[in-house]
C-alpha cells in the first residue's frame, strides 16, 4: 500500500528563532530529556550545574555534587588528568575527549568517557565550559565477558580433539572450522576452505554413498542423532568419525546449513572391535573347553551349561535344565555342599557377595557310575548389584584324583621306609646351592676348592642356602632333639670344626658336579656330647640338574672310634674292645694280617687262618676295583690314613656285600701297623636302593598320568575343533534352511493374495450381481446365491489372514517396529487379552533383512504360545536398543509351565517352539533365555549384538 506524503510549509528562520527565544528554559528541558550526564563549569572545571542523569551517575543530590571536594568525587589519577590534560586543553578554546574513572556515591569506582566543550562570548573569551559524560562501566564489563567468552572458545577450539563447524549446505563451504581440524584429519582449516566438500574426497570410499545420503536428508530437512563413518586421514591411516548436526533454516523453513561437532572415535571403535574379539574368543572356549560353565537361579537349579556337561555327565543341557543341584551329587557331597552354603549365607549376611565356593564332589553319572568334579561357585548380580542367581565352572577330576591317590600311596610307602629306617636320614633341597654355583660358574670359576679355600665367606654362604626339608626319628634319637622343630632351630649347635671341613669337601664336590660324598665327620647332640658319624649323601639320577632332592644319612661310629682311641693307648685294651665291636676290624702289618676279630670273620666268612693268605684287594668286588685302584694302591705302601668310602665286596661264599671301609695308623707290637676297619652297610644299601625305587615308581606314575593327560587333552581339543566345524556347517545350512522357507512363504503369500484371493473376489462379484437385470427370480434361489457370495467373503478373509500370517506385508512395507504393533494388536483384539507393545531406539537402526523377519517371527510364535496355552490375561513386549544389544523382553500373567517336562514333551510330539524361536535366535547371533515356574508366569528375554544385527553395505 502506498502511503502519500503531501510536502508540508516550513517556518522561516526567523519564526523558528522567535519560538526558540520564547521560552528562556527550553534548552534545560532539552538537556533533562536527553538522558545523557550533562553539566555546566566553570572556567577552572568547577561544576555550576548538572542534569539528572548527571547527578544519577554520582549517586549524590545536585547540593552535594556541587559542594563535594575533587578528591573525593575522583580517585587521584583522575584529578591529575583533570589538571594536567583537560583544563589545560579548554583553556586553549579547544575541545577535550578520553575515558577516566569517576567515585560513585558508596566508593564505586566507574569508567566514563567524557566530552569538554568550551563556550566563549562576543570578545572570545571563554565563559563556561560544558561536559557530557557516558557511563562506560556495563560496556567495558560486557567487553571483558565478551573478551572472555571467546578466550575460552578460542581455547576450547585450540585444546580439543573434536573440531566445531557449520557448513554452508549449498556452497560446500565451511563457515567456520575449529583449528583442531588439522590434528583430526591432517588438512589445514585453509584446505577446508580454498576446495569444496573436501569432506567427502576424503571419506572412505565405502563410505561415499552413506555420506551422499546424509547430504539429501539434510537438504530435506531430516537429521539423525548421531552419524559415524570412516575417513582417510592426510597420512594415509584410515580413521572412524562421529558427528552430531544441528540443522539451520532461513526464514522460509529451508536447510542452509549445519552446526555440529565431529570426533575421532577410532580409538572406540578398535576397543570395540578388541572387545568384539574377545567375546567371540570367550563364547568359543566357552562353547569347547572341556570345563562345564554353568549359570544357575537363586535356589541353584540349573539355567545354562555349555555342551561340554555332556561329555563329563552323559547328561543334555535340556534334560539337567531346572534340575535342582543336590539332585546332581551324591549324598556324601551333600553335606559338603550345605556346608558350602551356609558359609555364603553368612557372609552375604553381612554384604559380602564377592565369595567363591571351591568345592570337589562326587557326581551321579547317566549310567548310574559316579565321577568327581571340582566346582568353582560364584554370585552373579543385576545391574544395580541385587543378587540374580549363580554362576560357576566344573572340571572332571576323577583321573587327578585316581593319580593323587596312587601318588599319595606311593609318597606313603615312601615316609614309611623313611621314618621308621634306623639310620639317620636327611631330606634337603639345594635348589638355590645351585644357582649359586652356576652363578660362580658365569663368574668364570673353575678351581672351586681354591675359592673357597680363598673365600670363606662364600662358603658360609653355601651353608645359608641349603633347606632342610625332613628328618627322620632315627635323626632325633641320634642328636637327642625332642621334636624336628627343636632340631631345626638349634642346627648352628650340632656342627664342629670336623663338620664344617667335610661341609667344604662336600660344597668342593657338588660345585664340580659329583654327585656323591662318604666321610666320618664329628657332630654335636643338642645335649652338648660328642659323637663320630660317617656322612654319605647322594643326588639321585632325576635330581642331578637342580639339586632339588638330596638323601644324607648319618651312621653313627662312635663306638668304633673310641675303640681306635683305646687301642691307641693300650693294645690289650683294644683287643677287648674290638672283640666286642659290631663293625669287622683287621690289623695289616707289612701286608700281613697280624689281627682279625668275629665280626670281620662273621661280615666276611673267611677265617682268621685265611686271612693271613690273602690280598684285602682281591675280596673287592670286580665292578668297584677300577675305581678305588688308586687307594688301595696307598694302603698296599701304608701312607693310607682316611676312609676308602663305600664299595662292594665278595663273601667266601661268593656273596655280595655293601661295606664302608676306613684306616688308621695304630702302634702293633711296637711297631707301625695299620687297622682297617669294616662297617658292613649292606641294609642300609638295600634301604637306599628300596627308597630310590620307590622314589622312581612315584615319578613314573606321574609322568605317566600326566601323558594320559596330555594326550586326552589334545584329543579333546581335536574332538571341540571337528565339533566346531560341524556346528558350523549346520549352522550354515539351518540359516539357509530358514531363509529358504521364509523365500517359499512369501511365493506362497503372494499368490494366494494376489491370484486365489482376486479370484475368489472375482466370483464374489458375480454372485453378488448374479440376479442383476432378473427382478423376476425367485426368492429362493436369491437367498442361496446370497448365501454363497457370505460364504466366499469368509473364504476370502481366511485367505488374506492366512496370507499375512505366512509374509506380513507391513514389515516389507513398514518396517519391524509397526509390523510387531500391528501383529500385537491383531493378536490382542482376536484373543481378548492386553497386549502391552513399546519400541526404543529402533528406529535410527537400519536392520539386515534375515534380522527383521527372524526377530518377527520370534516374538509372533511367543505371542501365539501365550494365546494357546499360557491362559494370560495380560502380555508386555518391549523392543530396545540398549547398547552393544538389542533386547526383546516378552512377559505375560498366565499360567507358566515346567520347562524341561515341556521341552521332553514338545521334543516327543514334533512341536518346534521354543526350539525354533532359540534356534532362529542364535543364526543372527543372539541368544533366548527363558525364565518360567508353574503359575508364575513366563519371562522370555531375546538379545541379539547391534553389529550382527546392523545391515551393511
Amino acid at each position: 500500500m502506498k502511503i502519500d506524503r503531501d510536502p508540508r510549509e516550513r517556518l522561516d528562520p526567523e519564526t523558528r528563532k522567535r519560538l526558540v527565544d520564547a521560552d528562556p528554559a527550553l534548552f534545560r528541558r532539552l538537556v533533562e530529556a536527553s538522558g545523557m550526564p550533562v553539566s555546566i563549569h566553570d572556567k577552572t572545571l568547577y561544576p555550576i550545574w548538572g542534569n539528572r542523569a548527571w547527578t544519577e551517575l554520582w549517586g549524590y543530590s545536585l547540593e552535594n555534587l556541587l559542594d563535594l571536594p575533587q578528591g573525593l568525587a575522583m580517585p587521584e589519577e583522575s584529578v591529575e588528568l583533570y589538571w594536567k590534560s583537560v583544563l589545560p586543553t579548554v583553556s586553549q578554546g579547544k575541545r577535550w575527549q578520553g575515558e577516566y574513572l569517576i567515585r560513585a556515591k558508596g566508593g564505586t569506582l566507574r569508567t566514563v568517557k567524557g566530552w569538554f566543550d568550551p563556550v566563549t562570548d562576543e570578545s572570545g573569551e571563554i565563559t563556561h565550559i560544558i561536559g557530557i559524560k557516558q557511563d562506560l562501566s556495563d560496556l567495558i564489563r560486557m567487553r571483558e565477558a565478551l573478551g572472555s567468552a571467546e578466550k575460552s572458545l578460542n581455547f576450547i577450539s585450540d585444546c580439543t580433539s573434536d573440531i566445531f563447524f557449520r557448513l554452508n549446505l549449498h556452497t560446500g563451504l565451511y563457515d567456520y572450522l575449529s583449528p583442531s581440524v588439522e590434528r583430526f584429519s591432517g588438512y589445514t582449516v585453509r584446505e577446508y576452505q580454498e576446495c569444496p566438500m573436501l569432506v567427502r574426497k576424503i571419506v572412505h570410499p565405502d563410505w561415499r554413498d552413506y555420506l551422499d545420503r546424509i547430504m539429501e536428508e539434510l537438504l530435506a530437512g531430516r537429521v539423525r542423532e548421531e552419524y559415524e563413518f570412516q575417513f582417510i586421514h592426510k597420512s594415509g591411516e584410515v580413521h572412524w568419525a562421529s558427528q552430531r548436526h544441528i540443522l539451520l533454516r532461513n526464514k522460509a523453513g529451508a536447510p542452509v546449513a549445519v552446526e555440529g561437532i565431529a570426533t575421532d572415535i577410532t580409538a572406540r571403535k578398535e576397543a570395540e572391535e578388541r572387545l568384539r574379539a574377545s567375546e567371540e574368543k570367550y563364547r568359543f572356549l566357552a562353547e569347547n573347553t572341556a570345563d562345564v560353565i554353568w549359570t544357575m537361579d537363586d535356589d541353584y537349579h540349573l539355567i545354562y551349561a555349555t555342551p561340554s556337561i555332556k561329555d563329563i555327565s552323559g547328561f543334555t543341557l535340556e534334560e539337567l535344565q531346572g534340575r535342582p543341584f543336590r539332585k546332581m551329587i551324591t549324598r556324601s557331597s551333600i553335606r559338603k555342599f550345605e556346608e558350602a552354603l551356609a558359609r555364603r549365607r553368612e557372609a552375604e549376611a553381612k554384604g559380602d557377595h564377592a565369595l567363591i565356593n571351591s568345592l570337589e564332589l562326587e557326581h551321579i553319572h547317566k549310567n548310574g557310575k559316579t565321577f568327581w568334579a571340582e566346582t568353582m561357585i560364584k554370585r552373579l548380580l543385576d545391574g544395580k548389584g541385587r543378587p540374580c542367581g549363580f554362576q560357576g565352572v566344573s572340571r572332571d577330576v576323577t583321573l587327578r584324583l585316581e593319580a593323587g591317590a596312587a601318588i599319595t600311596a606311593s609318597e606313603a610307602r615312601f615316609r614309611t621306609l623313611f621314618e621308621d629306617s634306623p639310620i639317620s636320614l636327611w631330606e634337603e633341597d639345594l635348589t638355590k646351592l645351585k644357582f649359586y654355583f652356576d652363578d660362580l660358574k658365569e663368574q668364570g670359576i673353575g678351581d672351586f676348592r681354591k675359592f673357597f679355600y680363598d673365600n670363606p665367606e662364600a662358603l658360609a654362604k653355601c651353608a645359608t642356602l641349603v633347606t632342610v626339608v625332613d628328618v627322620n626319628k632315627a635323626t632325633l634319637s641320634l642328636l637327642g632333639a625332642t621334636s624336628k622343630e627343636d632340631l631345626f632351630g638349634n642346627l648352628d649347635k650340632v656342627l664342629t670344626e670336623s663338620s664344617m671341613a667335610a661341609f667344604a669337601e662336600e660344597m668342593i664336590l657338588l660345585a664340580s658336579g659329583g654327585r656323591e660324598y662318604c666321610g666320618e665327620i664329628t657332630n654335636r647332640t643338642l645335649d652338648g656330647d660328642t659323637i663320630w658319624v660317617m656322612v654319605h649323601f647322594f643326588v639321585p639320577d632325576e635330581y642331578k640338574d637342580t639339586l632339588s632332592r638330596v638323601i644324607v644319612s648319618l651312621l653313627d661310629v662312635t663306638p668304633r672310634r673310641r675303640a681306635e682311641e683305646a687301642l691307641m693307648d693300650s693294645e690289650e685294651r683294644y683287643r677287648v674292645l674290638a672283640e666286642n665291636s659290631q663293625e669287622g676290624v683287621i690289623v695289616m702289618q707289612s701286608g700281613v694280617a697280624r689281627y682279625v676279630n668275629e665280626s670281620m670273620m662273621r661280615i666276611t666268612g673267611y677265617s682268621a687262618r685265611e686271612f693271613e693268605g690273602l690280598d684285602f684287594v682281591d675280596m673287592v668286588h670286580p665292578g668297584d676295583q677300577a675305581e678305588h685302584a688308586p687307594r688301595f694302591a696307598r694302603l698296599d705302601s701304608g701312607e693310607m690314613n682316611e676312609s676308602l668310602g663305600s664299595f662292594r665286596i665278595l663273601t667266601r661264599s661268593g656273596g655280595t656285600k655293601w661295606v664302608n671301609m676306613s684306616v688308621k695308623p695304630i702302634m702293633w707290637g711296637g711297631r707301625e701297623a695299620q687297622m682297617l676297619i669294616l662297617t658292613n652297610i649292606t641294609r642300609y644299601k638295600a634301604l637306599e636302593s628300596e627308597l630310590l625305587i620307590a622314589h622312581a615308581q612315584m615319578e613314573n606314575r606321574v609322568r605317566k598320568r600326566t601323558a594320559e593327560l596330555s594326550k586326552a587333552n589334545v584329543r579333546l581339543k581335536a574332538e571341540a575343533e571337528e565339533r566346531r566345524k560341524a556346528q558350523e556347517r549346520i549352522q550354515a545350512l539351518t540359516q539357509q534352511l530358514i531363509r529358504v522357507q521364509e523365500d517359499e512363504r512369501q511365493r506362497i503369500a503372494r499368490d494366494l493374495h494376489d491370484n486365489v484371493a482376486q479370484d475368489l473376489s472375482s466370483i464374489m462379484l458375480k454372485m453378488e450381481t448374479l440376479f442383476d437385470g432378473h427382478p423376476d427370480a425367485h426368492p429362493e434361489l436369491a437367498e442361496r446365491g446370497e448365501a454363497v457370495a457370505e460364504v466366499l467373503r469368509h473364504t476370502i478373509a481366511s485367505v488374506r489372514e492366512i496370507a499375512y500370517g505366512l509374509r506380513p506385508p507391513a514389515l516389507d512395507q513398514l518396517g519391524l517396529v509397526q509390523a510387531l504393533t500391528n501383529l500385537c494388536h491383531d493378536s490382542g483384539s482376536r484373543y481378548g487379552f492386553d497386549v502391552d507393545f513399546f519400541s526404543t531406539g529402533i528406529e535410527n537402526i537400519s536392520l539386515d533383512f534375515d534380522v527383521e523377519i527372524n526377530l518377527y517371527r520370534m516374538v509372533q510364535e511367543a505371542v501365539r504360545n501365550i494365546c494357546r496355552h499360557a491362559g494370560a490375561t495380560k502380555a508386555v513386549i518391549r523392543l530396545v536398543k540398549s547398547h552393544p544389544d538389542i533386547l526383546i523382553r516378552i512377559e505375560d500373567n498366565g499360567s507358566g509351565f515346567p520347562m524341561e517336562e515341556s521341552l521332553a514333551r514338545a521334543d516327543a510330539e514334533k512341536r518346534m517352539g521354543l526350539r525354533s524361536m532359540e534356534e532362529r535366535a542364535r543364526l543372527i547371533g543372539g541368544s533366548m533365555e527363558v525364565q518360567t515356574l508353574t503359575g508364575t508366569g513366563t519371562r522370555i528375554l531375546f538379545k541379539v549384538p547391534i553389529e550382527s544385527a546392523r545391515r551393511h553395505g
